[in-house]
């Protein structure tokens, strides 16, 4: 199992503060502030936010972009183009789709401004990507190129690789049946449930701890599952995004099941949680991101997947469609 390094440049490169909502903490045990560099280029740059793209079906595709001199970039809209490099990111550039993507603030972010239909630099404070979904016809190696116009227009290119499948559960795929813990797990310490909890800090997020996804599916309840270490995150989402799902399985409670997997059992001895291994550690040499969300059906197969950032209005609505549990 390998950290990625991704999500840690793309943190870096936003310019967040820190990643555990709700008091949390970032991943060195203290939280952070960051700001921008008087004497870093001004430039805007691009990170690829996605986890686990592959060849075939539609993905969602999400990109932060940033200027280290001035702040993270958010709002409006940007076209993507993308293109095909080859087996190499040095191979030649072959056209490839393209899509317009909109911003996707992270939860819990200040109100946005008053003005939001066109690119801006935002406060350090504030952070975000930008999302579309896009079919990526063969495995490889890909770019995109990004225009934005920030008082006159920007260029950003960015490489990133493309899987011949998917190595964490994609949409249709069936949930795994994960004996997760809980707060009434014998024996379970309360860090294992929740990164947030210790022996004198109790489970956050109640809501989320009180039932397994096996019991879940074993009803034919549909869920609403993230897979999150709000105090270890490498991408500083984690808090944020499982707070945010704590606020719906409070509105909804009545349409799905809402859990929660912590991702670490034992952070220090860099041991995972057995529910956290199943669905997003499944070979020994793969990259261990987060968060993750999962929309679960009743029929035991999952209708959507979300990786990094994930807000509530493209939540919500999928939610809703649900029928009221009997």
């Amino acid at each position: 199992m390998r950290r990625s390094p991704l999500p840690v440049l793309l943190a870096l490169g936003l310019a967040l503060s820190a990643c555990g909502g709700g008091g949390g903490k970032n991943q060195a045990g203290g939280n952070t502030k960051s700001t921008t560099s008087s004497t870093a280029p001004d430039k805007v740059q691009g990170q690829v936010a996605s986890y686990d793209l592959a060849a075939g079906a539609p993905t969602r595709f999400i990109l932060g972009l940033f200027n280290e001199a001035k702040g993270p970039v958010g709002y409006g809209t940007v076209p993507f183009t993308f293109y095909f490099l080859g087996e190499t990111s040095a191979g030649a550039a072959q056209p490839g789709p393209t899509a317009t993507a909109g911003y996707l603030p992270l939860p819990g972010s200040p109100p946005p401004p008053a003005d939001t239909s066109k690119p801006v630099y935002l406060p350090t404070s504030e952070r975000g990507v930008y999302g579309a979904d896009v079919t990526f016809d063969k495995p490889g190696f890909w770019g995109v190129s990004v225009t934005v116009d920030l008082g006159g227009p920007q260029k950003v290119d960015t490489a990133f690789k493309v899987l011949p499948k998917h190595t964490v559960p994609y949409v249709g795929d069936p949930a795994v049946p994960s004996q997760n813990l809980t707060v009434t797990t014998p024996g379970a310490a309360p860090e294992s449930v929740d990164s947030r909890a210790s022996a004198t800090t109790p489970v956050p997020d109640p809501e989320l701890h009180q039932t397994t996804v096996a019991q879940a599916l074993s009803e034919h309840r549909p869920v609403v599952l993230v897979i999150s270490t709000p105090t270890y995150c490498v991408s500083l989402f984690c808090g944020p995004v499982t707070d945010m799902i704590q606020g719906l399985a409070k509105d909804y409670a009545n349409r799905a099941r809402f859990i929660h997997i912590e991702v670490w059992k034992d952070y220090k001895a860099q041991q995972l949680n057995d529910a956290a291994k199943e669905w997003i550690a499944r070979t020994p040499d793969q990259d261990i991101n987060e968060p993750w969300v999962f929309l679960i059906g009743a029929d035991g197969k999952i209708t959507a997947r979300f990786d990094n950032v994930v807000t509530r209005g493209e939540l919500e609505p999928l939610i809703q469609k649900l029928p009221v549990m009997k």
